[in-house]
């Protein structure tokens, strides 16, 4: 029986994502990641820093069921940070002070004091607001910056809130959610091998990669031009589970033969 697919989805926050002022990186590391422990991103998404737009992402995403939906962005302290009032919003819940979360930001704006930073580590409306979490979060610890990440859970869906600065999303990923994901994936997870055409055009292509995933199920091939048609270069990826790595490359073994008699 086909093991059951595991689905994700990602929300990114932010206008400069969408006024062509910030390269959406977090989306493609994300998107790495998730598919090398072996999940699907279904969806992804791009809202500005609007509280209506937030929360009705969330809302359409909930209604998706996916396992996991990932936000990011919008934690921080400032007027436009909007995400973590967005999401209780989506889920009907009230934002309440969390007391880890207080003191995980307490002990860094002194630590901040120390340092030379800042000069006043007092807990102002503003930083306070990084402690305030939806009814039933988890905070998530931000061993780089300051507002912590956010773990909840509405009807079956786990529910992620990580920071928009790619360091500190990629901190709490690795340390406080990679193994959580880790758990639920088991031994599964993506391989993708790469291979360069150069000589046959996409067209030509077209029949040769519906045969050879036809022939190898379970690989995915996607072709990837480089160039127009006139150059001929291209790369075919070549997309399956851990687990079937060995068809994988018999796959790409029977592609690259099939290439040469094309061109012969």
């Amino acid at each position: 029986m086909p093991r059951k697919q595991l689905v994700a989805e990602v929300i990114n926050v932010g206008n400069e994502l969408l006024d062509g002022r910030t390269i959406n990186t977090n989306l493609n590391w994300l998107c790495g990641k998730l598919s090398e422990l072996g999940y699907v991103v279904r969806r992804a998404t791009i809202v500005r820093d609007d509280l209506n737009d937030i929360a009705k992402a969330v809302r359409e995403a909930l209604r998706r069921k996916p396992m996991w939906l990932f936000i990011s962005g919008g934690l921080g302290p400032t007027h436009d940070d909007k995400t973590l009032q967005a999401v209780a919003r989506a889920l009907g819940k009230r934002l309440k002070l969390d007391k880890e979360a207080f003191e995980s930001i307490r002990r860094r704006y002194l630590e901040l004091a120390e340092a030379g930073v800042i000069k006043d580590p007092s807990l102002t409306k503003e930083r306070l607001k990084m402690a305030k979490l939806p009814e039933g979060s988890k905070p998530l610890r931000n061993r780089v910056g300051t507002a912590p990440g956010v773990l909840l859970e509405k009807s079956g869906v786990k529910i992620v809130c990580l920071p928009g600065v790619p360091k500190e999303l990629m901190d709490i990923f690795e340390n406080e959610l990679r193994p959580l994901l880790r758990e639920t994936a088991g031994d599964r997870g993506f391989l993708i091998q790469q291979l360069f055409v150069e000589g046959v055009v996409e067209s030509r292509l077209a029949p040769l990669l519906v045969e050879t995933m036809k022939r190898f199920k379970g690989v995915y091939l996607k072709s990837n031009p480089k160039g127009a048609e006139t150059v001929s270069q291209v790369i075919v990826d070549f997309i399956a589970e851990k687990k079937d790595e060995k068809k994988l490359l018999e796959a790409m073994e029977y592609f690259s033969k099939r290439i040469q008699e094309i061109k012969a």
